[in-house]
């Protein structure tokens, strides 16, 4: 299986995603700067990944079962601290960050949503990427690895 990845910050680079025996292997196609010149069909499925996907091995984890499933996108842990603030900017109440989860990439997508995306904004904004598509990402789990070894 071959699946096009979209490494989105500032510029976009480009991967294949090789999966063979279990083992994910990243092949680097090019970097872009402009998504117009995105030379795939407007309805070519492909991963994207931005600042919020996890670090390696959990990132192989969690592709591996996000291509295998049918949800769209993933969630991580929040960690930092979530406060509610009133009109005026004032903390009116320090919130649980264990009850909540953020979304976050590797999430599914297609060429056309990233260049219509990008049509719109100059920057990337995974929030606003979801935003604009929520009905496309209506389907989402918590992709958590079974387990996953990390050498020190």
């Amino acid at each position: 299986m071959q699946i096009l990845v979209l490494e989105v910050n500032s510029s976009i680079t480009l991967f294949n995603l090789n999966e063979e025996s279990g083992n994910l292997t990243f092949e680097k196609i090019n970097k872009i700067d402009n998504p117009q010149f995105l030379d795939y069909s407007d309805s070519t499925q492909c991963v994207i990944l931005d600042n919020t996907a996890p670090e390696e091995p959990k990132l192989s984890v969690v592709l591996s079962n996000l291509i295998s499933s049918e949800y769209k996108v993933t969630t991580n842990n929040v960690t930092n601290a979530i406060k509610k603030i009133n009109a005026q900017g004032q903390i009116v109440e320090h919130l649980d960050r264990e009850e909540y989860t953020r979304l976050s990439t590797p999430a599914k997508t297609n060429i056309g949503m990233i260049k219509t995306y990008f049509d719109k904004y100059n920057e990337w904004n995974l929030n606003k990427f979801m935003l604009e598509n929520q009905e496309y990402y209506d389907k989402y789990q918590a992709l958590e690895p079974e387990v996953y070894l990390e050498s020190k």
